[in-house]
C-alpha cells in the first residue's frame, strides 16, 4: 500500500513542466523574479517566441482560479501583458499572443 501511494505521488509529479524543459523548447531565461510573492515555486522573465514574458511554477493544482493568475490583467492600458495562459503547473505572461501557443504544446 505505501509503494502504490509513492507511486501515485511520482506519476503526478511527472506531469509538471520544469525550467529546463521550458528551455529545451526555446524559452531564453534573463531574470529571476520574485516569485515567493505570488505563492510561486519559481519564476523567471525572458524572452519566447519573440516575446517578453514571465514563467511562474506552481504547486496548486488549480491555478486559473487561483488570487494571483486572476489579478492579471491583459490588453488594457495599464497593463503590459497582451496574453495569460495556464498549461499544467506553469502560469505565463506575455506581450505578444505565440508563447502561450508553444506552452500549450508541451
Amino acid at each position: 500500500m505505501i509503494i502504490f501511494v509513492f507511486c501515485v505521488a511520482c506519476s503526478s509529479n511527472s506531469t509538471d513542466l520544469t525550467f529546463a524543459e521550458l528551455e529545451a523548447a526555446g524559452f531564453k531565461k534573463e531574470q529571476q523574479q520574485y516569485f515567493q510573492l505570488v505563492g510561486a515555486t519559481n519564476a523567471w522573465s525572458g524572452r519566447w517566441a519573440n516575446e517578453d514574458i514571465e514563467i511562474y511554477t506552481f504547486d496548486d493544482p488549480d491555478l486559473e482560479n487561483a488570487p494571483f493568475y486572476k489579478s492579471i490583467k491583459v490588453n488594457t492600458n495599464d497593463s503590459r501583458w497582451a496574453d495569460k495562459c495556464v498549461h499544467r503547473n506553469v502560469v505565463l505572461l506575455s506581450n505578444g499572443e505565440q508563447a502561450c501557443k508553444r506552452l500549450y504544446k508541451l
